[in-house]
């Protein structure tokens, strides 16, 4: 029985331990510590699991964003990049301001190579002296298009001019070639005196009328003409005579003298030019069909060049006058022709607008007189690099004005505030606790025949006092500091383009402006022909939007 209570306390004492153990683990379990820990590693769980997916989740996203990245440049790389410029307007007539040699050579190559694939005759008066049709002339050579190049005034000395004038016409002409080298505002009938004495001569020539027996004939009427009896001169004897007795019809005023005289030394001036290799032909058999005729005119005598870009653009009026070119079907192109004073050429945009022929003009400045030519009924304008300030100046301000909304005005503000406290606190307590207790007891018993009795008694008492105090100082310090970022906005009225722009085009850059079914609008362009090697290049224009 002992040993199996000995069995039994063991097996308790076993059991009680593992209670203890158990209410030790609980406890420790469940401990303020062993609860942090465990949220520590749950919440360091948490945050792997949430930066593995995190980085998942980036890892698609910048596939998806590079695979859009790069069939978006698929999808540029397959778009024009390069677009020709149309005129929405449809203009009878381009004005062209600005520019250098080059750049009007590359702006006429790009311009005539399609009129003369459509198989449309293109004139070019260039009197310029920088051969500018040289690079249209060679791409029309290589795609087998009919070139003619007439050199003036050399091609016009040896061509019967009854072939192209009555003699009326030719009157009118020469008078209006003499005329428009005279100032605003000279005297009208300066310009019938020339008609008269040239119509004169014309009409009792009895052979063909070159320059040079025009010019005979005039001396005649001056009575200045030396015949040789022994050698045939460039009059015949008849002619001579018929002229002398018209003499006196011409009139022998000192204006009229002096008008003829200044009619004979200009008619030689063009008469003894260096001949060409073969005659001209009429101005009317330049507009072949698929051809290109470039006329030039190249004279080292200053005088003699002026009268022959004269005559000559006044023959090609006279052209367009007769309806000589088919409607609607040839391009007329005229390089350098400032000199020729703003009369001119109004005249002659109006008559190729009522003969339907595209005119273009070139003018290297944009002064007065082509100011005033600018901008005129049914045409566009195109302006090249323009090197003066003034005429860039000029050229902004047809371009015209729009509102813009301008920085005028940025500031930026910086503040720092500091402040600082401080405070001081004492307290004091005491306290006293006084405990008073009172006991007593007693006992009594027999122990055989002896009684035995006793008592006993205490009195405890207790006094406890207890005493603080405290002291607290603190001090605070803040530091506030801001910045203050702010930009003002303006509406100005100021130019489209400014004339710093135009001074820094390229050589081949243009600026388009026209009023077309949407409006005016303004384009930059570039008339490189180079462009049309370049990948990337649409066949269609740029559709316009209102």
């Amino acid at each position: 029985m002992l040993t199996g209570g000995a069995a039994f306390a063991a097996g308790g004492a076993g059991a009680a331990a593992v209670v203890v153990i158990l209410i030790l683990a609980l406890i420790i379990a469940t401990s303020p510590k062993a609860r942090l820990r465990a949220a520590q590693r749950r919440l360091q769980s948490a945050r792997e699991r949430a930066q593995t997916d995190h980085h998942a989740r980036r890892r698609a996203w910048q596939d998806r964003l590079d695979a859009h990245r790069a069939e978006h440049l698929r999808h540029n790389g397959t778009l024009d990049t390069w677009y020709p410029i149309s005129l929405d307007s449809g203009p009878s007539r381009i004005d062209v301001f600005g520019g250098t040699g080059n750049g009007w050579a590359s702006l006429l190559a790009t311009l005539g190579g399609p009129i003369l694939g459509s198989g449309r005759p293109v004139v070019v008066l260039d009197l310029t002296q920088q051969a500018v049709a040289l690079e249209l002339a060679d791409l029309a050579a290589r795609r087998g298009v009919t070139v003619a190049h007439v050199p003036m005034p050399g091609a016009l000395l040896g061509m019967d001019l009854r072939e192209e004038f009555t003699s009326e016409e030719l009157a009118e002409t020469l008078a209006e070639a003499l005329a428009s080298m005279r100032p605003p505002g000279a005297d009208i009938d300066l310009h019938t005196i020339d008609v008269d004495v040239v119509q004169t001569v014309t009409d009792l020539l009895e052979g063909p009328v070159t320059l040079a027996r025009l010019a005979a004939g005039l001396r005649v009427l001056l009575r200045v003409y030396d015949a040789d009896p022994s050698s045939p001169g460039l009059l015949s004897p008849s002619e001579i005579e018929s002229i002398t007795r018209a003499i006196d019809l011409v009139g022998q005023g000192e204006r009229v003298q002096n008008e003829l005289r200044y009619v004979r030394a200009q008619t030689e001036l063009l008469a003894k030019a260096a001949a060409a290799d073969a005659p001209d032909t009429p101005a009317s058999a330049w507009w072949k069909p698929g051809s290109l005729t470039v006329v030039t005119t190249e004279d080292r005598v200053h005088r003699r060049k002026d009268l022959t870009d004269r005559f000559v653009f006044f023959r090609l009026l006279h052209t367009l006058r007769g309806r000589a070119v088919a409607a609607g079907s040839g391009t007329l192109v005229v390089a350098g022709a400032d000199h020729l004073g703003r009369e001119a050429l109004e005249t002659m945009a109006r008559q190729a607008r009522t003969a339907g022929v595209r005119l273009v003009f070139l003018l290297e400045h944009l002064r007065e007189a082509a100011v005033q030519v600018a901008g005129g009924s049914d045409s566009a304008t195109v302006f090249m690099r323009m090197g003066n300030g003034e005429e860039a100046k000029a050229a902004a301000q047809f371009i015209g004005q729009e509102h813009k909304f301008l920085v005028n005005q940025l500031t930026r503000q910086i503040g720092e505030t500091l402040t600082e406290g401080r405070g001081t606190s004492y307290s004091y307590q005491r306290g006293v606790s006084d405990t008073e207790g009172f006991n007593r007891g007693g006992s009594s018993g027999w122990s055989g025949l002896t009684h035995n009795s006793g008592s006993n008694w205490g009195t405890s008492r207790s006094t406890t006092t207890s005493l603080s105090r405290s002291w607290q100082d603190s001090t605070n310090t803040s530091t506030a500091r801001s910045t203050t970022h702010g930009e003002n906005l303006s509406r100005v009225y100021e130019f489209t383009v400014e004339p710093t722009q135009l001074q820094a085009l390229p050589t081949t850059g243009l600026l388009l402006v026209e009023t077309g079914p949407y409006g005016r609008r303004v384009v930059f362009g570039d008339c490189n022909p180079g462009i049309n090697l370049l990948p990337r290049l649409s066949t269609r224009p740029r559709p316009s939007r209102p």
